[in-house]
């Protein structure tokens, strides 16, 4: 790395986040985020990122876990919600507790194939290309996980907000009358 580059104390992940690779620089686990617009290296390991990220959106990394567990049952190499609000998803491509492991957003994940050593290279959408060091077949595997997370806590979401909204809506194709002027009266 040349030494032009400037390096960040902090990050937050965000909606323009596409992953977060660790990188040795000076001899410490720094990490180098790829944004939509460029990349950006931070003095902290990507693990440090996802945690900060957790508290910076309002949870702890734990807790995020234990929502992933509680809602889809994954225990090793859990999808985590990062920001429920924005839609920002990521999974990791190790165990998190690995110092080698990439956490990739699962809305920049899609376009991906096998390399001929049997790793994945990734297309992310400003035509950056990343080869990593997962098999197709295990990438492809925490995407549909993370997919599946994602549509199970959208579904609890809604369902919740669905029964919230009934209890102040009257029943469709039902007449209501007052009996009486007093019923108005609180």
């Amino acid at each position: 790395m040349k030494n032009s580059v400037e390096i960040s104390v902090d990050y937050e992940i965000n909606g323009f986040t596409m992953a977060i690779i660790p990188v040795e620089l000076e001899g410490n686990l720094y990490s180098k985020v790829l944004e939509e617009e460029g990349e950006i290296y931070v003095a902290l390991p990507p693990m440090k990122i996802i945690e900060d990220s957790c508290n910076f959106y309002g949870s702890s990394f734990e807790g995020r876990k234990q929502g992933t567990k509680g809602i889809s049952g994954y225990t090793h190499k859990p999808p985590i919600v990062i920001d429920p609000m924005n839609d920002i998803f990521f999974f990791p491509t190790a165990s998190p507790t690995n110092e080698n492991c990439i956490w990739i957003s699962l809305h920049y994940a899609y376009e991906y194939k096998k390399t001929p050593a049997g790793n994945t290279k990734v297309m992310f959408p400003n035509n950056t290309i990343v080869e990593f060091l997962i098999s197709k077949s295990s990438y492809e595997a925490q995407v549909h996980r993370t997919s599946l997370f994602r549509a199970k806590l959208q579904q609890r979401v809604n369902r919740k907000r669905n029964t919230a909204n009934r209890s102040f809506v009257a029943t469709p194709g039902m007449m209501y009358r007052l009996r009486n002027n007093k019923d108005l009266h609180c």
